[in-house]
């Protein structure tokens, strides 16, 4: 059987280099962590957030998959949002792909909301990253792991997702030319 655990860690190393910090989160004793592993030098200006252990929770999203949020600020925000976000999903029995999007972050941290106007975190294919991170490798039959990428957008931003659906929320963002990156960035509705 494979350990998802080591597969993850052993890719990011591959790709990211080895971390400067990690946090850990847990939602209660019986429940499984979630590590949040912090890279710098990955991209200019930004720090990588890698999340490992919620391939434990593969029955409640869906399947192995982990999670990366880059930011160029809110550093000391972003890994504490991200694994709550996360620990809201799987309390809520909600599987994790491409074109998901969690609001409420309010209740979270309003300092954040407040300060950055985002509201959501969105949850789509990676971006900027090699296209073989996408993907953590096995060396046998068992299921690969997967990476998605997650990033914050505004209570506008949404609300416009959640009328029109992914394919037409990322065509706006890729129309605007956003960078999901940025926490500071514009608003494109």
């Amino acid at each position: 059987m494979i350990n998802y655990g080591t597969l993850y860690f052993d890719h990011y190393t591959k790709f990211l280099g080895r971390p400067i910090d990690r946090e850990v989160y847990k939602y209660s004793e019986e429940m499984p962590s979630i590590q949040i592993l912090k890279y710098e030098n990955v991209f200019e200006e930004c720090l990588v957030y890698t999340t490992l252990g919620l391939s434990k929770y593969t029955e409640v999203v869906g399947d192995y998959i982990e999670i990366s949020m880059v930011v160029d600020g809110a550093f000391n925000s972003s890994g504490f949002i991200l694994a709550n976000t996360l620990f809201y999903c799987v309390q809520n029995q909600m599987q994790i792909g491409r074109g998901i999007a969690i609001s409420g972050i309010e209740n979270i941290d309003a300092a954040f909301v407040h300060k950055y106007n985002k509201s959501a975190v969105y949850f789509t294919e990676l971006y900027a990253f090699p296209e073989e991170y996408s993907t953590a490798l096995t060396d046998s039959y068992e299921r690969d792991g997967k990476l998605l990428l997650a990033f914050f957008i505004s209570k506008s931003e949404y609300d416009y997702f959640a009328k029109h659906g992914a394919e037409k929320f990322e065509d706006l963002l890729e129309e605007g030319n956003v960078d999901p990156f940025n926490v500071k960035r514009a608003l494109v509705v």
